[in-house]
């Protein structure tokens, strides 16, 4: 018994004392055998059952099969039927049959179907610009924490798990993160959020920043929703480049990765500005960070269930912190917060199993360059947002471990440069034998020096310049001269190809529309007065 996993020795444990279940427990019979099975061997019921609503039964039938299997081998003692594919095929679709009756019967779950996705296919966004706005401000620091930094989750005096995310220098400020399940916003308990919790990873943050991407585009995006469409984040992710993996495979782990992040709630005590005069209140209750709705198109079996999937919408509905942190409107007026930076499209394709380090960084350092213009960081401030401290502790201990942590840097750094992130090493402090591509030896004590080594990381090119378009106070005039300011699209046409960008590239760059350079070049439509010292600026004309 000491070799089956904890969650099934708890459900043989309910099985041998099974005239004292409770009601979550199921009765299964099959070929004169019987047996009740404790349903909380499943897991969350309602994010199961929302799978389930959606199609998709790949969990449930994962978990039965264990407990067929192990049925089999201990409760009616018959091994070799337990080595039989076919007749463990046959228990397991009996038990999930059963299990799916079982919460129809106990979950109440009415608020899924009040937003089902339309039958039909939905329209979709287009897919992300290889340059494209994403929001900046402190909840998506914190919800990168949440997803990647599974470490950093505890639980409060009341057993509910939670994560905080404290203001630098400020610690009145705070963001919190919770667990949830679907069709409500309970604050869940330790052992149950953590089966949520283990399910979050790199590709919940990268789908995250998809979404964060897309709201974006949405005038009041706490108002809106939007589709997306698998198969095109698939391509975005660089998966299609990917043949180990079935397409089904594929769209199944997305719409898997979704249904995960429907299960994070955010609350925000932040005030903005130190001076009360002008101060802004962004301060969001606890709620929903998305609102996810999963439509999968496909042909159906005899079950009911889609053998063949072509593809799968996504819905998403912003949560309501993005009216204090992504409201565009209320920043003109000083009454919230519309804060963002720039994310290189290329950042999602970087593979956390062949360079996790890489990745860490680059999502961290996306979102704060708008913050730090300077771009200059130690590498131990780095590392000790990327890791654990105790990595940091225990490689000051052990040379292998030390020896593995700079690899790792090393790493890193090589494909930031290889995805032409701009990187400069600071010669007073980061010494050429420590470098990157140095074949010299280290010194003694090397760690210790790396570790306070600095260097300024910028993102790819023209992020830096967009940023300090977005940032730099605009001058005022001395005198209008029209001759000297305006641009003429044969000048846009030419600081364009020198460049070697395509109009939608310019135009992905300036958030507009490539319909609009086009004019533009072709002299048909002048050039906006705001828009012009950021076109300047960016072209370098």
């Amino acid at each position: 018994m000491s070799s089956i996993p904890t969650e099934l020795r708890q459900f043989f444990i309910a099985v041998n004392r099974s005239k004292d279940m409770s009601p979550d427990s199921f009765s299964i019979k099959h070929n004169n055998l019987m047996a009740e099975i404790d349903s909380k061997v499943f897991g969350n019921k309602k994010l199961l059952q929302a799978q389930i609503h959606a199609g998709f039964f790949e969990d449930v039938k994962a978990i039965a099969r264990k407990i067929a299997i192990n049925l089999l081998k201990e409760k009616w003692k018959l091994p070799n039927k337990a080595k039989d594919k076919d007749y463990v095929n046959e228990l397991t679709k009996k038990i999930v049959k059963s299990f799916i009756e079982h919460l129809e019967n106990t979950v109440d779950y009415p608020s899924f179907l009040e937003h089902e996705i339309k039958r039909e296919i939905p329209d979709c966004e287009k897919k992300l610009n290889s340059i494209t706005q994403i929001p900046s401000s402190a909840v998506m620091f914190s919800s990168m924490e949440a997803y990647v930094r599974k470490d950093l989750w505890e639980q409060d005096e009341n057993g509910v798990a939670y994560l905080r995310h404290l203001a630098k220098g400020y610690p009145k400020n705070y963001i919190e993160h919770y667990i949830t399940r679907p069709g409500d916003i309970t604050l869940l308990p330790w052992d149950e959020a953590q089966q949520i919790i283990d399910k979050f990873g790199f590709t919940t943050a990268k789908l995250h920043l998809v979404f964060a991407a897309h709201a974006m585009n949405q005038e009041k995006p706490w108002e809106s929703q939007f589709n997306l469409k698998v198969s095109d984040i698939i391509q975005e992710f660089g998966w299609d480049k990917n043949h180990k993996k079935s397409k089904a495979e594929k769209l199944r782990e997305i719409a898997s990765t979704a249904f995960a992040l429907d299960c994070l709630l955010v609350k925000a005590v932040w005030v903005e500005g130190r001076n009360r005069k002008g101060q802004i209140i962004a301060s969001a209750p606890v709620g929903r960070m998305w609102n996810i709705y999963i439509k999968p198109t496909g042909q159906l079996n005899l079950d009911g269930e889609i053998d063949n999937l072509n593809d799968i919408y996504i819905t998403v509905q912003p949560g309501l912190w993005t009216r204090d942190f992504l409201n565009r409107a209320g920043a003109i007026s000083r009454e919230a917060l519309y804060q963002f930076g720039y994310l290189a499209q290329q950042v999602l394709k970087i593979d956390p199993y062949h360079n996790e380090l890489a990745l860490r960084l680059a999502i961290f350092l996306t979102l704060d360059s708008r913050v730090r213009l300077n771009r200059n960081y130690t590498i131990q401030e780095l590392l000790e947002i990327a890791f654990p401290k105790p990595v940091i502790a225990q490689a000051r201990q052990e040379r292998r471990k030390a020896y593995d942590l700079k690899q790792c840097w090393d790493s890193a750094i090589k494909l930031l440069i290889q995805l032409n992130w701009q990187i400069e090493f600071d010669s007073a402090t980061y010494p050429e034998e420590l470098r990157p591509d140095s074949t010299l030896q280290n010194p003694r004590g090397y760690l210790d020096i790396l570790l306070n080594a600095r260097l300024t990381i910028k993102p790819p090119a023209p992020i830096p310049e967009l940023l300090t378009t977005k940032t730099n106070p605009k001058p005022k005039p001395k005198q209008k001269s029209t001759q000297s300011t305006n641009l003429t699209g044969s000048q846009v046409r030419k600081a364009r190809t020198a460049k070697g960008w395509s109009q939608a590239q310019l135009a992905g760059f300036l958030g507009v529309s490539q319909k609009l350079i086009s004019l533009i070049e072709r002299g048909e439509r002048p050039i906006n007065p705001k828009l012009m010292p950021k076109m300047r600026k960016l072209l370098e004309i």
